[in-house]
């Protein structure tokens, strides 16, 4: 199972209504000084899991994405946590299968004062293009908490004409509406004709603040809204925003350097922004955090500027190894000045870490000969360290010729499965026929996990002789990620053409999975160019199985706490069963079963996840606790530093065991992956996590 981002990740804003007195910053501290606090202190907040038949009811017509009927009868009924609880059921419906009833009642809904957040927020999950008008008229509503959330919803609308009324919003009088307008302005294309102008707006919302000795002390919501505004103009990457990323990236706010280092490195360099990156990378002890040290040796990387060398041959001896790999592995985009990189990277090939060695191994296939990056490759392919291995899988995609084809070949074959399947989606990266040939023999394997890299391989250079055994890798898949191989092999022969690959994706318009029929209709439309006819409703079977307080689990006065201990130490985590229910449960019963006993974390992408929980241990596995994957409960929370979600591939109905913590606030997750945790204790452990570092315990705190 993939964990994909949207390019495309709450606190409810109200807890940003505390206004600091003194100088503000960011609720998200450096994290290298996190401290960590004795168990014995930790509790999780109070809570009250509100439990009747109507609720329990809503649970299993939820679960199996009930079209209506009584599903839209519940959401007038006379008790408003029954209604809003509907209306949340309501907007996780699949869109555009259940349409016009559906949005028209969370319309209707947003006159009723005691759910109509609950309708503005389930307009958004629907971003149904029709609802567009009347979200437009509220706007200007006098209560700024339904103000801000009708925002949000709106930013999800795909409208251009809304979008530019979210522009006015960020002059809102009220500081928690301009949050919400400048994130609504990340989820904007920025292909929009009028993108510029929602630059220029950006910039304007960030004018009345500045970084300098006489600026004026901020308040906690403006520190919020300013960290906000660079988040989203990084997303956005324009030219206008280069002054204020290199104004900010000098401030004393860690999430103020963090975003305007990220904007930076989108931009084409110049001298100056070269400069200013450097002096992030060699920011003083006092103001370092390695996020931002991490995202300065990305950005050289990209800028492959000569004038950064001696920054980053300094930060392959930082402490923090996802620096050094970061250091490391810009040091490969300087290929024609080896003489000065070849000894720091030959010195990271023998690092402790693991991460560190890896991203050695890449950047020195840049840099060497082909026969010597093959020599050192061999090294790592040989060691009795899998992660080693799982780099050499890596690298070794990227060495041209016939015997570097071979020691793939060889990796394919590993016993571990985080080797073999990266060495399988290299294969896809090679131009041998023999590369192609053997794809095609893997998906006859019976490991469901080779079978979906190969099909994801073969999509790296599609060729019509992939139709036949695509085909009957979709037809003979059978048990975990069945339905993720079939609907990616339906998008290979999207990318391949022909009217026999154009007739197999048709008749996928009545397979069982709804998934896989959704894909179908989009692949006919995107691919094909026809606007099909749908087959079977999007709907699922509802399940006895829906867990209920109470019944299946204890109906908590206060959030469960959790411990996970790794081998680099423990993380403490408390657990949302109100806003996740099913996936609360999940997580306990596995944990409870010793699921989570012995797995790795099977990915880690620095300043952004650590991800682990998968019993295959290559990230494509997902075995839920009833053996279905679960549903999504895409909720208002947001994700912050340290929270703890849940892994899907593009099937929003796809959650299983897998799990991530994030590293730094991710906005573009926010209301697209399911919240269930947020980290009460360990930062400086989350912080040290690598690939292959080990679950070794996840217990239950009483």
């Amino acid at each position: 199972m993939r964990f994909r981002s949207i390019p495309k990740s709450g606190v409810p804003l109200a807890s940003f209504l505390f206004l600091a007195a003194g100088a503000c910053a960011s609720r998200d501290v450096a994290p290298s000084s996190a401290p960590s606090r004795s168990t014995a202190v930790l509790r999780g907040s109070p809570i009250q899991l509100a439990s009747s038949p109507e609720l329990d009811e809503i649970a299993m017509l939820e679960d199996g994405r009930s079209r209506g009927g009584r599903l839209f009868e519940l959401a007038s009924h006379a008790d408003p946590r029954v209604r809003a609880r509907a209306l949340r059921a309501i907007g996780r419906l699949p869109y555009p299968e259940v349409g016009r009833e559906a949005t028209e009642l969370l319309c209707r809904a947003l006159e009723d004062a005691a759910v109509r957040e609950e309708a503005a927020f389930a307009l958004g999950l629907r971003g149904d293009p029709k609802s567009a008008g009347v979200l437009a008229s509220y706007l200007n509503h006098p209560d700024p908490s339904f103000r801000a959330r009708v925002v949000e919803a709106a930013s999800r609308i795909p409208d251009d004409g809304l979008h530019h009324d979210l522009l006015l919003a960020l002059r809102d009088a009220e500081l928690s509406v301009r949050i919400e307008a400048v994130l609504a302005t990340a989820r904007f294309m920025d292909t929009e004709p009028s993108s510029e102008g929602v630059d220029r707006a950006l910039l304007d919302a960030l004018r009345p603040f500045t970084v300098s000795s006489e600026r004026t002390l901020r308040t906690a919501v403006e520190a919020e809204l300013v960290w906000r505004i660079l988040y989203a103009l990084s997303r956005r990457g324009p030219e206008l925003g280069r002054g204020a990323f290199l104004e900010y990236i000098r401030s004393d706010v860690p999430l103020e350097r963090l975003f305007s280092t990220m904007g930076l490195a989108r931009l084409a360099p110049n001298p100056e922004s070269v400069r200013a990156v450097v002096e992030a990378l060699q920011a003083p002890p006092a103001r370092e955090d390695w996020r931002t040290t991490y995202e300065a040796t990305v950005a050289l990387g990209r800028f492959a500027d000569p004038t950064g060398i001696q920054a980053l041959l300094s930060a392959v001896e930082h402490p923090s190894a996802h620096v050094r790999a970061g250091a490391l592995e810009a040091l490969g985009a300087f290929p024609d000045l080896a003489e000065e990189t070849l000894p720091a990277l030959r010195r990271g090939l023998i690092d402790l870490s693991t991460e560190a060695r890896n991203a050695a191994l890449r950047a020195l296939v840049r840099v060497l000969s082909a026969e010597q990056a093959l020599e050192t490759v061999r090294v790592f392919a040989q060691d009795s360290d899998p992660v080693l291995r799982w780099g050499a899988a890596q690298a070794v995609a990227q060495v041209p010729g016939e015997s570097a084809l071979a020691l793939l070949q060889t990796l394919v074959r590993d016993r571990d499965a985080l080797v073999s399947t990266r060495a399988v989606e290299g294969l896809g990266k090679r131009a041998e026929p023999e590369a192609r040939a053997d794809l095609h023999a893997l998906l006859e394997q019976p490991d469901n996990g080779i079978r979906l890299a190969a099909v994801l391989a073969l999509r790296e250079k599609p060729d019509p002789s992939d139709e036949a055994p695509l085909r009957a890798a979709f037809e003979t898949s059978r048990g975990d990620i069945a339905s993720e191989i079939a609907f990616e092999v339906l998008r290979d022969l999207g990318k391949i053409g022909g009217a026999s690959a154009e007739a197999f994706v048709r008749e996928a318009l009545d397979d069982a999975r709804p998934e896989v029929r959704r894909v179908a209709e989009n692949v006919l439309r995107q691919d094909f160019g026809r606007d099909p006819s749908p087959g079977r409703p999007l709907t699922r079977n509802p399940s006895p199985e829906v867990p209920v307080p109470g019944r299946d689990f204890p109906a908590w006065a206060t959030n469960p706490m959790v411990e996970i201990e790794t081998t680099r130490g423990s993380m403490m985590f408390e657990l949302l069963p109100a806003e996740a229910p099913v996936h609360v449960h999940n997580f306990l019963s596995l944990a409870r079963a010793g699921e989570y006993d012995g797995r790795i974390f099977h990915r880690v992408v620095p300043d952004f996840v650590v991800q682990g929980g998968d019993y295959r241990g290559d990230g494509n596995g997902g075995r839920p606790w009833k053996g279905e994957a679960l549903r999504h409960e895409f909720g208002m929370r947001r994700f912050e530093r340290g929270t703890l979600g849940m892994p899907r591939n593009e099937d929003v109905d796809s959650g299983g065991s897998q799990f991530f913590v994030t590293h730094r606030p991710t906005p573009h997750l926010d209301g697209r992956y399911t919240v269930f945790g947020e980290l009460r204790s360990g930062g400086v452990v989350l912080d040290k996590i690598e690939v292959g570092d080990r679950i070794l315990e996840v217990r239950v705190l009483p």
